[in-house]
């Protein structure tokens, strides 16, 4: 199939578009390349890639992209809480208002499949186990964002036009573009670089996703459409939903020496664990469990010798 990728040089989309890649489907990136060329220079010169660097707010770039399209797997957004609120009207526009435009093209030119990466922190604050039916309590501008536009494509719904949203849970794991701007990346760094790190409140529950599953939950999606069509899934591991307290203990387990320092202090007061019964009933498994992904991601770490701390591993960087 010829599919379009929004975001396809990014932290999910790099691994998507090898796996897209291997499967002998023809994609386009559509990405600005704000976070640079290198995640995707390995797979420039394969036959069935072609780069399109365009910005999905503009209306002009979404229609030429759009030419000979089958399928829109749509990632391209402004990503994380601190991200967002310091350039609160470009996410608005990008995140919402530019995925609106998209999937109106898409229905008037008649591409049926429309796969759309949404967030599980659209639960925020919630104390019960959260299914796709859960009650929203966004905590962020980011998830905010993310509703306005899961809500505003499924108002196109009809016959020939039928999105299959993902809420994808916490990520975490090495990806082509690094990032140690989510939380367990940043916490892993700064155990294994500077013997210590802090981890505030402590109570609250978040569901984790390796990047990797997160990726093959795209692909998963495109190969089931017609069974998952018109429908919102979070995508997860049921064993994955961990208390902050609980990931300082594992951090400490797997580096010794170092100490986690638990603080009263809420900083993000998001808090809700996730069912992933229905994304799992129809044979979605995500593979990646938390211990042996921070092992991997402290040796990746030590052999590069990584400066976490460096600005190109940050969507936002104070």
């Amino acid at each position: 199939m010829n599919i379009l990728l929004t975001g396809g040089a990014g932290y999910i989309g790099s691994i998507v578009a090898r796996k897209l890649l291997s499967r002998g489907h023809h994609i386009r990136i559509m990405d600005t390349l704000n976070y640079g060329f290198d995640p995707i220079r390995e797979i420039m010169p394969n036959k069935d890639l072609d780069l399109f660097p365009g910005d999905i707010r503009k209306s002009d770039d979404i229609n030429d992209a759009l030419n000979d399209t089958d399928v829109i797997i749509h990632l391209a957004a402004i990503v994380g809480d601190p991200a967002c609120t310091v350039q609160a009207d470009n996410a608005i526009e990008t995140n919402y208002l530019s995925t609106l435009r998209l999937a109106m093209a898409a229905k008037e030119k008649g591409i049926e499949k429309f796969i759309f990466s949404s967030t599980c922190s659209v639960y925020g604050a919630n104390g019960t186990l959260m299914t796709e039916d859960s009650p929203l309590n966004p905590q962020s501008l980011y998830a905010q964002t993310k509703i306005y536009a899961e809500n505003g494509i499924t108002q196109f719904i009809n016959e020939g036009f039928e999105p299959v949203i993902l809420r994808l849970s916490t990520l975490y794991g090495l990806s082509p573009r690094v990032r140690f701007d989510l939380v367990i990346n940043y916490l892993t760094a700064k155990m294994m670089m500077d013997g210590t790190c802090m981890v505030f409140g402590g109570q609250q529950w978040r569901p984790f996703l390796h990047v990797d599953d997160a990726a093959n939950s795209f692909l998963f999606a495109l190969e089931n459409y017609e069974k998952m069509k018109g429908a919102r899934y979070n995508v997860g591991l049921n064993g994955e939903n961990y208390q902050m307290k609980d990931i300082g203990k594992i951090l400490e387990g797997i580096f010794p020496e170092a100490h986690v320092q638990l603080v009263e202090e809420v900083k993000d007061p998001r808090s809700y664990r996730v069912s992933f019964d229905r994304i799992e009933s129809l044979g979605y498994q995500a593979n990646n469990e938390l211990v042996p992904s921070i092992e991997r991601m402290r040796d990746f770490i030590e052999e590069n010798r990584i400066d976490y701390k460096a600005p190109q591993y940050y969507n936002y960087h104070p």
